[in-house]
């Protein structure tokens, strides 16, 4: 028998799908703005990170081998699991963590220099400052010169620069042969199982979705690493907007007995089957419809 506090988070998933699939929630009136509802589907939701997959990889400690579809809960797995010390919700982010942030941040920024062709493209010592300036490095008065070296700014701008594998020394060889240097650093777009929407804070939508979600909520990022572990129908139905708010304080529970729920045409597959439903019903406080 499961131990009791397995309870709350049946008791939670139970809430969210009868106020999800009640007969108010199907009606024909649309729903206002302001509850920032999803209408994207599971397939098209996609989470954006910025500058190469492979430079955001090895900042996030991922295997470069894994497929696009599992870079996301992995990120989260990563977040809650390596992110924070000490007992949540009081825990302090780890060196791992605010190293990834800052490169995100960093990333994002080499994206704005990049422009809508998202390629990084210098000709010259001048053009190259405002690079080298969000890289963390300058050059000599001698730019320009055979010998000439970068120097070193911003040394935590410069660390997360190399440590990310951002190609400096080929920069800096085409600043000495006053060549152009060019470098694809566009935006990579991989499958999400939430939208940018299904997860609000009180932040301006332009600058804050669902990568910056994950990286600063662990409770966020626990749920979706449960999530991502459930089967396509269960995940349908908690993904919608009513549900998250009630169900992510629950994370930690779902993280251990989220793959033993199941969620069919709006009914939780309770123990026991149809005939132990009222039994549940009675323990929880919620049908299982």
């Amino acid at each position: 028998m499961k131990p009791p506090f397995f309870v709350p988070v049946l008791a939670a998933v139970s809430l969210c799908t009868c106020s999800y699939f009640a007969p108010s929630a199907l009606s024909a009136d649309p729903p206002d703005a302001s509850q920032e509802v999803s209408v994207q589907s599971p397939g098209s939701a996609t989470l954006s990170i910025p500058g190469p997959l492979r430079s955001f990889l090895r900042m996030a400690g991922i295997s470069q081998k894994i497929s696009p579809e599992e870079v996301a809960p992995l990120l989260a797995r990563n977040v809650f699991q390596l992110g924070y010390e000490g007992a949540q919700p009081k825990g302090h982010p780890t060196e791992f963590l605010l190293l990834l942030i800052r490169y995100v941040q960093q990333a994002r920024e080499l994206s704005a220099l990049a422009g809508p062709d998202g390629t990084l493209r210098v000709s010259n010592c001048e053009e190259a400052k405002p690079l080298l300036r969000v890289l963390g490095y300058r050059t000599r008065p001698d730019c320009g010169q055979p010998n000439i070296f970068l120097q070193t700014e911003d040394p935590q701008r410069a660390f997360l620069t190399v440590d990310s594998g951002f190609p400096l020394p080929q920069l800096e060889q085409s600043l000495r042969d006053a060549q152009t240097f060019t470098y694809p650093f566009a935006s990579t777009r991989v499958p999400a199982l939430l939208a940018d929407s299904d997860w609000s804070r009180k932040r301006n939508a332009k600058d804050w979705d669902l990568l910056d979600a994950l990286l600063h909520s662990p409770a966020l990022a626990r749920f979706y690493w449960a999530l991502a572990r459930m089967d396509s129908e269960t995940q349908v139905a908690l993904r919608q907007t009513q549900a998250l708010k009630k169900i992510v304080p629950s994370a930690a529970v779902l993280d251990f007995y989220g793959t033993h729920i199941r969620i069919r045409s709006g009914r939780v597959l309770v123990p026991g089957g149809p005939a132990a439903e009222a039994g549940w019903k009675d323990l929880v406080g919620a049908a299982p419809r």
